[in-house]
């Protein structure tokens, strides 16, 4: 019976890669919202300073960068990791400014000065390589799910990256809306009444507008992550669901004949019979009994 072929020496180092690069993306994702928001919204850890997002983002850049031990000789999957790595990487050098533009003062956009507008634009930059690096993620799970012979996981990243880039465009929207709040509820109040007396002012309308956004990006990330934990869960069922290697059959065994180092049984009976056969033939006929 022949052999199976060996592995790859390298197969199972970059699968290695490959799942605990998925498995840090997979806790990395809802830490880096957690901290994010709570930045944003109530800058609780002020006594942490900055280590909180600083930890967020190089756990994403960690996971990114175990990714590309896998497939290394594929150039459409490296490029898409690289470009997320680099994301990555990019949101931990700009992790700090959205910890600094908390301290700023509330002010007309004039009446800021120089260091002050590039904390702002540096903000800005964070949060669009943040949509990025989600979009960019997602292209890198649906090339995964390419390379695996997992047809049913290939349908599932289909269909969720569907979801996901459908769900991006209402989440731009309200993040643009949630600047112009004031404004929007100006509008409202002119030409809405009841709509503007619902929300109350424009705080109101503000919170309800960032309510909207966390949803959407919670639920993008979910998606995203649902993703992820099926990718690896389909690694490492291929991994450890290993066929056993078939029996040979009977006729195969009698046909290949008993081998040297085989003990052949023999029935007693036959052994029995054999000895009194050579013990008849063996025995000379004595001349003085006739």
């Amino acid at each position: 019976m022949a052999e199976p072929p060996p592995l790859h020496p390298d197969l199972m180092p970059s699968l290695r890669q490959l799942v605990r690069g998925l498995e840090l993306l997979f806790w990395s994702l809802p830490f880096a919202l957690l901290v994010c928001v709570q930045e944003m919204l109530a800058p609780a850890w002020e006594s942490w300073g900055i280590m909180p997002l600083l930890l967020s983002m190089s756990l994403m850049w960690l996971g990114a960068s175990r990714l590309k031990h896998f497939q290394p000789q594929e150039g459409v999957w490296q490029s898409a990791v690289e470009i997320t790595e680099i994301l990555a990487l990019v949101m931990v050098g700009l992790a700090p400014f959205l910890h600094w533009i908390q301290t700023l003062p509330e002010l007309p956009v004039t009446a800021f000065t120089a260091g002050q507008k590039h904390i702002i634009y540096s903000t800005i930059i964070f949060c669009a390589a943040g949509i990025m690096f989600l979009l960019n993620l997602n292209h890198v799970l649906t090339r995964l799910g390419a390379m695996l012979p997992d047809p049913i996981l290939r349908a599932d990243i289909k269909l969720f990256v569907t979801l996901n880039f459908i769900l991006f465009f209402p989440l731009l929207a309200a993040m643009w809306c949630v600047r112009l709040s004031q404004e929007l509820f100006g509008l409202f109040y002119q030409k809405a009444p009841g709509l503007a007396e619902f929300f109350g002012s424009a705080a109101g309308l503000e919170g309800a507008l960032q309510g909207s956004v966390l949803w959407l990006a919670t639920l993008i990330i979910a998606t995203t992550m649902t993703m992820m934990w099926k990718a690896k869960e389909a690694v490492l069922g291929g991994v450890f669901s290993l066929e056993p290697v078939p029996l040979p059959d009977k006729g195969t065994e009698l046909d290949a004949g008993p081998d040297e180092d085989e003990t052949r049984i023999v029935p007693v009976s036959d052994s029995m019979d054999s000895d009194e056969h050579e013990d008849t033939t063996a025995k000379p006929v004595d001349p003085s009994l006739n």
